[in-house]
């Protein structure tokens, strides 16, 4: 075998070894992906126009819809929020991958975990934020999108899907937040069966 192939074929083993050591789920899902080349991305001109053009019109909805009174006259008892625990920051962080995609701020939940002397500040933050919502940093819901070749001619636009990487401060917010939303529904049987 060639040494230029070689090399390649140590290097593909490297990646692939690095990636299953800090990402297994990612390393599976792309054994048997073939990598898209893009030869020539579209315009930033194309991309907003496609993607505006998508969105459209805002959909008006039926207010008056029979499930909408049914659910109306259920009684479901109203979800009290409580402020939320460092315990909760702590424990939600424990669980979140290491080196997934940083937003704006680049900061990964790798250094969130390992500085669990800021859980209280972030605790703190999060509560003044579900009171006000207006005192949300801008950086906080800040995202950065990428557009990830799908297949076919990389020219066109719409071969391209994209991808938000918001803020993992953000993330563990609206995290947290769904958790209990999700604990209240269960609770009240308000999720389909």
């Amino acid at each position: 075998m060639p040494k230029e192939l070689e090399g390649m074929k140590e290097g593909i083993q490297y990646s692939q070894n690095k990636m299953f050591k800090e990402d297994t789920k990612k390393f599976y899902r792309n054994l048997g992906t073939k990598n898209i080349e893009v030869r020539e991305p579209p315009s930033m001109a194309e991309v907003e126009t496609y993607w505006k053009s998508l969105r459209g019109e805002e959909a008006q909805h039926n207010e008056r819809a029979e499930w909408i009174r049914r659910e109306q006259k259920r009684k479901v008892s109203y979800m009290g929020w409580m402020p939320i625990q460092i315990t909760e920051i702590s424990s939600f962080l424990s669980k979140a991958h290491n080196w997934k995609s940083p937003g704006s701020d680049q900061i990964q939940n790798y250094w969130l975990k390992v500085f669990p002397a800021t859980h209280r500040h972030i605790t703190k933050s999060f509560n003044v934020i579900i009171e006000e919502p207006g005192k949300a940093p801008d950086w906080l819901t800040t995202g950065i999108t990428y557009l990830i070749p799908k297949s076919g001619d990389s020219k066109e636009v719409r071969n391209y899907r994209p991808i938000a990487c918001l803020t993992t401060t953000y993330n563990t917010l609206t995290g947290k937040t769904a958790k209990r939303i999700s604990t209240h529904l269960e609770e009240q049987s308000l999720l389909p069966a």
